[in-house]
């Protein structure tokens, strides 16, 4: 077993290899940029439903939006594509994040715009193995210019009249709490997996600052090496380079995908008689909202069906807590009838959201 104790500074330095948003580009909330968050049935989720979704003074006013975004939660499975029967509204707003109204039409601003007429839009299908970087995306008919009325907040209204047969679809999220969480992404090319165990603090919450993080191989093969690749990006393998990044590049084979970025490089671990070893991750008393994923790669002796000698695991995240969403956004909604005139407002919870300028 080996121990690894990551400093703040150091974190912070990996993170501006990988900007949380590029120019044309702003994922909200930014401390799920390049992680994914936690699965929910909201937005393209239901075949009927009506979501209102509220950020606090988002960007500057007079910026003009071009479209949205929004992110597949983390999964092992491929998602098909499929159509839905989609409209899109935005507003600059007073409405509130943390003291919403559950009745839509006291949320929505006086500037509203219908951004997306009603119409059928094909949402792309979703690999296991994808960046968060990668979202369906809504291209808006008429853009939108933010806070012409003065009011400092956004509303974004999605309303969803049907989804074609056999629709699989689950929105990432970011879900209030005083811990963190663990998070499984991907698939693996070998018969290795991966697993997070956090220890608790003195109040019962797991996967936050003063904890310790023991992230577990299993299934590797036996008295082998294993490296495991701790990142805090799922977004590009490094600048410039998107992810998944397949080994099938460098001669390996297809299906081996590398799924976080490496700028920490690697951590060599020796496996045991049974192909296990362990990492054990001692989070600073200072850190928080980070997340953190782990890959790892073992070397196996190279055979006709995998030539590099290298396989891979899906993806263990994990997000150092608390996870906060009041007072920067939060929202309200039905997912059974798209003409509902009221929801619920969620206490501390909004889907991940790209904007697009």
């Amino acid at each position: 077993m080996k121990t690894l104790h990551l400093l703040p500074a150091a974190l912070c330095a990996a993170a501006t290899l990988t900007p949380l948003a590029a120019q044309n580009r702003l994922v909200l909330p930014r401390s799920l940029a390049t992680t994914f968050g936690q699965s929910s049935s909201s937005i393209l989720g239901q075949d009927s439903s009506r979501t209102q979704l509220i950020f606090a003074q988002p960007f500057a006013p007079n910026t003009t939006v071009n479209g949205v975004g929004f992110r597949r939660a983390a999964s092992t499975t491929d998602s098909a594509a499929f159509t839905v029967d989609i409209e899109i509204r935005m507003s600059s707003t007073t409405a509130t994040p943390g003291v919403l109204s559950s009745t839509f039409a006291a949320n929505v601003g006086t500037d509203e715009v219908v951004v997306l007429p009603r119409q059928m839009v094909t949402v792309p299908d979703m690999p296991a193995n994808r960046s968060t970087g990668r979202f369906a995306e809504f291209r808006f008919a008429t853009p939108f210019v933010f806070g012409t009325n003065g009011a400092p907040n956004l509303n974004v209204e999605v309303l969803v009249y049907g989804r074609s047969a056999g629709a699989t679809w689950s929105t990432d999220r970011i879900f209030g709490g005083t811990a963190g969480r663990e998070q499984l992404s991907g698939q693996g090319c070998g018969s290795a997996t991966n697993d997070a165990v956090s220890t608790t603090n003195g109040s019962g919450a797991t996967y936050v600052a003063g904890t310790t993080v023991d992230i577990n191989l299993t299934g590797a093969t036996p008295n082998s090496t294993a490296v495991v690749i701790p990142s805090i990006d799922m977004t590009e393998f490094a600048p410039g380079i998107p992810l998944p990044y397949s080994l099938a590049n460098l001669g390996g084979m297809a299906g081996c995908d590398v799924m976080v970025n490496a700028s920490f490089g690697g951590i060599g671990l020796p496996t045991d008689g049974v192909g296990a070893a362990t990492l054990s991750l001692a989070v600073p008393t200072t850190l928080s909202e980070v997340g953190i994923a782990w890959q790892w790669l073992y070397l196996v002796p190279p055979t006709a069906v995998n030539p590099l000698g290298l396989e891979t695991t899906a993806v263990e995240g994990t997000f150092i807590g608390p996870r906060v969403s009041v007072p920067d956004l939060q929202y309200v909604w039905d997912l059974f009838d798209v003409n509902s005139a009221t929801g619920t407002a969620t206490t501390d919870s909004c889907p991940v959201t790209l904007f697009l300028f």
